[in-house]
């Protein structure tokens, strides 16, 4: 898995990637000064997947991210002795001739060609390995440069909308260990954590700014892929928030309440509707969440495989589903709760669990702190009133409530649930943020009262 080449090879990668993340920093600091946290926010990534890799070697001895890495250079030898097979399985063309063709060459077998959503990840990571000279911890180097692309744009996202906030966004988007830890290795999480953060940043771009239209429908159809490719539920997740940020900037676009009023329910239904099509046209890609029946299914099925007795303590139970829409229903608060701030500190039973519910704890605290300042009229109030706030609430949500209501096992979820922590955590900062400057204003506008009134009586 590790030899001293890879200790040896690893500051020479860390020099060059940092060098191309430093020209990025120099090409931009100068028009928008957020560059700043750039390298530092890349280091941080290198860091956490670093810590992955010593982890799964030392700590668990084995795991998805050392499977992707061996199954991905069986792949990448593929590639040097047989490069059809090797193009077409780079093509996803995971049939038996090509299976026989790793045999033929003396490596069979890869793991997860089975399973194609897996599978990807192996042949994302193929290219890397060759780039990396097969090595382990440069080719995780190489997953978390690439990735942080994504988180990266994310990051600029919420800075141009809500100025001011760089530090907070900063440690919701950038610095959260969990994001570090479970975003920047070889895994699933660490591709679709990006590209949803490709798709939200490309939404922006395409629907609410309308800047570089062309340009950045190929980045939303490409980001599309690979989340439908390797976990179809994120995306099923994205196209609720998507319609309604889409929509609601149609709105509020219209200078005329009455009219704004008026057209509302026509626009929601048109767009709706658009929605629907959207995802009728992608069934057969999205696989088992395709339909509502069969994403039910699926959760049953999913629930009852992470309940096993192979995870041991790990798994947690929020009750039967019995696959009706009112059993589904009926779990919501306790899906949500769980999706959104499980593991909690009790139920940690590991270091890796227990940084989890450290956030987790952090996420719970500020959440009551903005109930408790804004109440729950207001809260809703301002939540809806702006639009990206009103997409990272909904994807939010009923993304949590599709990981707690599927993940009976806290070491799957605290990986699952990661694309929805930026989110919802920026969602919150914003939300509290709003109400201490509300609450500095107040003071000015009472100072200056009183500053008045000492004018009036002669005081000053």
């Amino acid at each position: 898995m590790y030899s001293a080449k890879d200790f040896i090879l690893m500051p020479i990668y860390l020099v060059i990637l940092f060098f191309f993340a430093r020209q990025i920093q120099i090409k931009n600091i100068a028009e928008n000064p957020i560059y700043r946290y750039y390298t530092r926010g890349l280091l941080a990534k290198f860091l956490g997947g670093f810590l992955v890799c010593m982890i799964y070697i030392f700590y668990y001895k084995g795991g998805d991210t050392i499977g992707f890495f061996n199954s991905g250079k069986l792949l990448a030898q593929l590639g040097f002795l047989n490069q059809e097979a090797f193009f077409s399985v780079l093509g996803g063309n995971l049939n038996m001739s090509n299976l026989i063709r790793f045999v033929e060459n003396d490596l069979c077998c890869p793991d997860y060609y089975k399973d194609p959503q897996s599978f990807t990840v192996v042949r994302f990571a193929a290219p890397l390995i060759i780039l990396s000279g097969f090595s382990f911890f440069i080719t995780t180097l190489l997953f978390a440069f690439l990735s942080y692309s994504g988180i990266w744009r994310l990051f600029l996202l919420f800075n141009e909308l809500y100025p001011n906030m760089e530090k907070k966004f900063a440690t919701a988007i950038l610095f959260m260990p969990s994001l570090l830890f479970w975003g920047s290795a070889i895994l699933k999480d660490t591709i679709t954590f990006s590209a949803t953060c490709w798709v939200t940043y490309c939404i922006y771009q395409v629907f609410i700014k309308k800047n570089q239209r062309f340009k950045y429908t190929i980045y939303l159809l490409i980001a599309s892929y690979v989340i439908i490719s390797i976990k179809p539920y994120i995306f099923v997740a994205l196209l609720p928030g998507t319609a309604v940020w889409i929509l609601f900037n149609r709105i509020v676009a219209v200078k005329s309440s009455f009219i704004r009023l008026l057209i509302s329910p026509l626009i929601i239904a048109v767009g709706f509707v658009a929605t629907s099509l959207i995802f009728n046209a992608l069934g057969s890609s999205l696989g088992s969440y395709s339909s509502v029946d069969k994403a039910i299914n699926k959760a049953i099925v999913t629930k009852k495989d992470l309940t096993r007795e192979a995870y041991g303590e790990n798994s947690f139970d929020i009750g039967e589903i019995d696959g009706s829409f009112g059993s589904i229903i009926s779990k919501f608060p306790v899906a949500l709760t769980a999706g959104l701030y499980r593991p909690f500190l009790w139920d940690s039973t590991n270091p890796v669990m227990f940084m989890s519910a450290l956030e987790n704890f952090f996420l719970m605290f500020l959440t009551f702190r903005v109930l408790f300042r804004l109440g729950p009229i207001k809260l809703f109030r301002k939540i809806f009133s702006e639009p990206l706030l009103i997409f990272s609430f909904v994807f939010a949500i009923f993304f949590a409530f599709s990981v707690g209501l599927t993940t009976a096992n806290f070491g799957a979820l605290v990986r699952y649930k990661i694309p929805s922590i930026p989110f919802f955590l920026s969602l919150l900062m914003i939300l509290d943020q709003s109400r201490a400057v509300e609450i500095q204003e107040r003071k000015r506008q009472r100072l200056e009262e009183e500053e008045e009134e000492r004018k009036q009586l002669g005081l000053t």
